[in-house]
């Protein structure tokens, strides 16, 4: 946790410099919400926990810049990318900490059954579905912003 927290707060102060998201309005703190609802999918395939962190951090300053309720963010973990939704994962109070800003993590059943897990060997709150690539691409289908950290 104190890795994520020290790179949310460096991600943090990089947005406020003006070197973080296009848009991003230091005093403002969010961009106007003249611009619409953002819909963001986001896909991790790696099982490395510095993968992770910068899709939770690029998902959180995304809310706060865009404004919690002007977006909607999808983080999917595909392949080796499913490690880190394990309830043992080293990254999961930061998983935890999305969730708890109402970004949805969501694991793909194809590889859960790949390596025989079942829900209740991830963290709490993770959704699963039957294909992570069919979601992204039902995503992307449906208008949403496709980002691969």
């Amino acid at each position: 946790m104190k890795r994520f927290a020290a790179v949310l707060s460096l991600a943090a102060g990089l947005s406020l410099a003006g070197g973080g998201l296009p848009g991003a309005h230091a005093a403002a703190g969010a961009v106007s919400s003249a611009h619409g609802h953002y819909k963001l999918v986001i896909q991790v395939t790696e099982n490395n926990p510095e993968t992770w962190h910068l899709a939770l951090v690029n998902a959180l300053l995304f809310k706060r810049n865009v404004g919690k309720g002007n977006s909607e963010i999808e983080i999917v973990a595909i392949g080796p990318g499913l490690n880190m939704l394990k309830s043992e994962s080293k990254a999961t109070a930061s998983v935890e900490q999305a969730l708890d800003q109402s970004i949805d993590v969501v694991a793909c059943g194809e590889t859960m059954h790949a390596m025989k897990l079942g829900k209740d060997d991830l963290i709490g709150g993770v959704r699963v579905v039957p294909g992570g690539l069919i979601e992204i691409a039902n995503r992307e289908r449906e208008g949403w912003i496709y980002y691969r950290p």
